[in-house]
């Protein structure tokens, strides 16, 4: 499942404008925290006719106080995420009749058993993660990955916020990732890494993104189709690159055609260059490779081109059999 964030400080032309942007999205998350009126109630169910109309689903973040204060949050067929104000037994209470998410990131094993224990309604149950405003607080990668195994355990659909690359959202303007690591990175790895390394199949856009990385993210979504930007020589051109079955730590391979290549160079190979096999490589001359290490000089391989920087690492992502849309520079 894939997400993106829309939050009710914002006037209903943007709204419906962003809305559209991203109308082949499956959710939108939300918040009513910030402020809490009845403006915002207003905002919401204008949201919610929007999101209807495309079937768009729609996670609101909640507190105990919110949701004292409107009741009828519960018969809008939302996914409520909720923050403070809630006890175990009202979870399992609300868990019956709605559908709710818990807080990934803060929940423990010991309430989750207690939440069992009390006939909590699990199928009704997802798990989401929280995002990070504020710098050097986001979760880090290996209690990221405990939390993710308890919270499998007990057969929860896990979701996580990957950053956006513009409209950083305020007051902090620092992006807001799930994983620290991932603060400030370009926003389509960060969504590969999150799918393919930690295994994560739900995943939302938690500010704006660029129409370049959205349509990556989407071609990947549809076809699994992996798009990287490289720069490229003159004379050499190349759009796709379907990668062997049999893949190596040191190269992505290309499903090769034999080609004579009469040039020979003597390069130093570094991670990320782009690479066709010359003469000196015998019948596996014209093999097309991306270099996934540094490999040191080689005079049997030519450098044709180079992954730009915020697509390195990538390359660490890529499995075999992958097809990759080459995006020249």
């Amino acid at each position: 499942m894939l997400g993106f964030s829309l939050y009710l400080n914002q006037d209903e032309n943007y709204i419906e404008e962003k809305i559209n942007e991203f109308k082949n999205f499956d959710i939108l998350f939300t918040s009513m925290h910030y402020p809490v009126d009845d403006r915002n109630m207003k905002k919401l169910i204008f949201l919610k006719s929007l999101a209807d109309s495309l079937k768009i689903d729609i996670c609101l973040d909640i507190n105990g106080e919110i949701l004292k204060h409107y009741p009828e949050l519960l018969r809008m067929g939302l996914i409520l995420r909720l923050d403070f104000g809630f006890d175990k037994e009202k979870i399992v209470n609300l868990s019956k009749n709605n559908r709710i998410a818990i807080n990934a990131s803060s929940v423990s094993r010991e309430t989750l058993e207690a939440i069992k224990e009390l006939g909590g309604n699990f199928s009704n149950i997802s798990a989401w993660h929280n995002y990070y405003p504020l710098e050097f607080s986001g979760l880090g990668e290996d209690d990221f990955i405990e939390k993710n195994k308890v919270l499998e355990k007990f057969g929860l659909d896990l979701f996580a916020f990957f950053q956006g690359d513009k409209d950083f959202r305020g007051p902090l303007y620092k992006s807001l990732p799930s994983l620290e690591e991932d603060r400030f990175k370009d926003p389509y790895y960060s969504y590969l890494k999150l799918k393919r390394f930690y295994k994560i199949n739900n995943l939302v856009l938690s500010e704006g993104l660029s129409m370049k990385n959205k349509g990556y993210i989407e071609v990947f979504e549809k076809k699994g189709i992996i798009n990287l930007d490289l720069y490229l020589k003159k004379g050499y051109e190349i759009n796709e690159f379907k990668v062997r079955s049999d893949i190596s730590k040191y190269i992505i391979r290309n499903e090769r055609t034999y080609k004579f290549i009469n040039e020979v160079s003597n390069n130093y190979i570094r991670k990320g260059d782009f690479l066709i096999l010359n003469k000196n490589s015998g019948r596996y001359s014209g093999e097309l490779e991306i270099a996934r290490l540094d490999l040191g000089l080689s005079n049997s391989r030519n450098v044709i081109g180079r992954v730009c920087k915020e697509h390195l690492a990538i390359l660490d992502l890529i499995k075999g059999d992958d097809r990759i849309a080459i995006n020249r520079k």
